[in-house]
């Protein structure tokens, strides 16, 4: 495959981000012709940048769009959520969620988000079943939900009748 423009501004954006230079990444990224912009490759590293640099609006602009394209993944509708999160936009990270194919709902971490945001909007019952999912997926995120100060309280004993966390 030839090396095109496309492979250089992509390779220099990722070389800038890489040597700590997201500003200038960016800038590179912006230099690509409109058809390139919505590529899933640019896409992908505009959203890390943004999210780099605090820039959530723009991060989870990126996130949704990737999101629609056919086959997204768990893990995008999860990072889609987590920018709608930091905006505060909370019912908004759900809504983000259930977006994601119903394959999701059997992934630890997508309980997990959920779970935090159900219990963030005082939905105690529903957080507290993502949570027993997340468990009943990967028992390993116990660590990671005892350590959540909005989960911690709907955790269930621990295997032996002996709670853990605070």
């Amino acid at each position: 495959m030839p090396f095109t423009q496309f492979n250089r501004v992509l390779d220099a954006a990722v070389g800038y981000f890489e040597l700590g230079m997201a500003e200038e990444a960016l800038k590179e990224l912006d230099s690509l012709p409109p058809e390139d912009q919505i590529e899933e490759d640019v896409l992908e590293l505009r959203c890390v940048l943004n999210q780099h640099l605090g820039r959530w609006e723009a991060a989870a602009h990126c996130c949704e769009a990737l999101c629609r394209n056919q086959g997204a993944d768990t893990d995008r509708f999860i990072a889609w959520a987590t920018c709608l999160y930091e905006l505060g936009e909370i019912p908004a990270c759900k809504i983000a969620l259930q977006q994601a194919p119903p394959c999701a709902r059997s992934h630890a971490l997508w309980n997990f988000h959920m779970a935090c945001y159900e219990a963030i909007l005082g939905r105690c019952d529903s957080a507290a079943s993502h949570v027993a999912a997340a468990l009943a997926i990967e028992p390993g995120i116990r660590s990671m939900i005892a350590s959540n100060s909005n989960l911690s309280p709907l955790m269930p004993p621990a295997e032996g009748g002996q709670a853990t966390g605070t």
